[in-house]
């Protein structure tokens, strides 16, 4: 595999990750190598080749100059003692002076320290070093597998401590945080974007519903994310109004499959009608979208390519900086979309206004085009209009990578809301945040 960033202004330095896989998506493979590198004929200063010696384990990460701006890739090949070759594409790198940057986040997965597999170490440097993600958060349960954080507050503490240690402003922001694993009203995961992160379990009298969870973390820098929300092991209870600060985007798809609508292929197993993100849309909830792998297995950021899950899920974080206080602020305002684990550049605006915002309804007389631009890891096979709950007919990706078109919407009114889904050729699905209108 091979990943780049999404967006880069020109002139900027970027970091290439190649990382060779085996047939699980483990990391630490012996390979002793050359590893081929091919990009644009012009306008960047990319190595041929990289030299992987035994101490690599596999894996490599390179930077050049991006110069001018323009559409790139980086394919990389590399020979096999056995004669074989593996080849791989990148996912590509829009350098552009213009629009939001896009971070990559995987906000939920899971360690031998509670029921996964792997130390906390190994999840922090293979979220960094092999997936390029730029976010990451470590959610172990706070009441569920081998030993239970909530009676052992040594493995909180340990798990703390190495996100700390792993943590760096501009190359690698990892949050404090736990899974919520609430058999009631639904799991959901606990965000912290300070040090000030206590264990609120589940399983205490006094944090034992949303809204007293909520009424703490008031007092602290935090979000919380529902967790498959549409079924799987248990739904949410949209009963519960989410807190518009506390829980302002929902998991869309995850390891356990899609919970955004009945109509969206790999549907979450043990599907609930009545839980699905877009019906919670319809009770008048506005949340954003995003995505999380909740891997048990070790592969933050690419648990679509274990053999355990029928999909995987990250999400994609529009902000300034890459800082905490920056992942807090975008999560805030829902600037985010989701993904099924592809890297996909996914654009959507509405007469100006960017997804995970609002526009007034007055504002849209003029100019009711809904913008679309959606970069593919694999050709684009439909582009998908979902206003307030209705599909529109989906439009034709026409066997491309890229897309970019305007879908007009009329009589736009007070109340609505407007998303778009994306699907690849080979399955690889993305969701924007919704637009609403006001």
């Amino acid at each position: 595999v091979i990943h780049l960033p999404t967006i880069a202004r020109p002139g900027e330095r970027v970091r290439a990750t190649v990382a060779l896989l085996d047939h699980a998506a483990n990391a630490g493979v012996d390979f002793t190598g050359t590893i081929e590198l091919v990009g644009p004929s012009d306008g960047h200063d990319l190595p041929a080749s990289i030299e992987l010696t035994a101490e690599d384990k596999g894996h490599a990460t390179v930077e050049f100059e991006v110069r001018e701006p323009g559409l790139y890739h980086v394919a990389a090949s590399c020979e096999l003692d056995d004669g074989r070759t593996l080849e791989a594409m990148s996912n590509p790198l829009l350098v552009t002076s213009s629009g939001p940057r896009v971070f990559w986040a995987d906000f939920h997965g899971h360690s031998a320290v509670s029921d996964g597999t792997g130390t906390p170490e190994d999840f922090y440097r293979y979220a960094r070093d092999v997936a390029a993600l730029d976010i990451v958060a470590l959610t172990d349960h706070d009441h569920w597998g081998m030993l239970f954080l909530d009676e052992h507050p040594e493995l909180w503490a340990a798990n703390a401590e190495v996100t700390q240690r792993h943590h760096e402003d501009g190359r690698f922001v990892t949050l404090f945080g736990y899974e919520w694993t609430n058999w009631i009203y639904g799991h959901r995961h606990v965000l912290y974007f300070s040090e000030d992160a206590p264990l609120l379990s589940s399983m205490d009298e006094r944090y034992e519903t949303p809204e007293q969870l909520w009424a703490e973390l008031a007092n602290h820098s935090a979000v919380t994310v529902p967790h498959h929300p549409a079924g799987g092991p248990i739904a949410i209870d949209w009963g519960i109004p989410p807190d518009p600060l506390l829980d302002p985007v929902c998991e869309v798809i995850s390891a356990h499959g899609c919970s955004e609508a009945l109509d969206c292929p790999r549907l979450i197993h043990r599907p609930r009608p009545g839980h699905f993100a877009r019906e919670a849309l319809g009770l008048g909830y506005q949340v954003g979208f995003m995505g999380s792998g909740d891997g048990h297995d070790g592969h933050p950021g690419l648990t679509h390519l274990g053999p355990h899950y029928p999909t995987g899920g990250v999400a994609a974080v529009l902000a300034d900086e890459l800082t905490r206080e920056g992942v807090l602020a975008a999560l805030r305002e829902r600037r985010v979309y989701a993904t099924s684990g592809p890297r996909i550049l996914l654009r959507v605006a509405l007469a100006g206004t960017r997804m995970g915002g609002h526009v007034l309804a007055s504002e849209l007389e003029d100019d009711t085009s809904l913008f679309v631009q959606t970069i593919g890891t694999a050709a684009i096979e439909s582009v998908e209009v979902i206003r307030s709950g209705a599909l529109y007919e989906p439009l034709s990706g026409g066997g491309r990578r890229d897309f970019t078109g305007t879908v007009g919407l009329d009589d736009l009114r007070a109340g609505e809301y407007v998303y778009v889904r994306v699907i690849q050729s080979d399955g690889g699905m993305a969701w924007s945040s919704p637009i609403y209108i006001d």
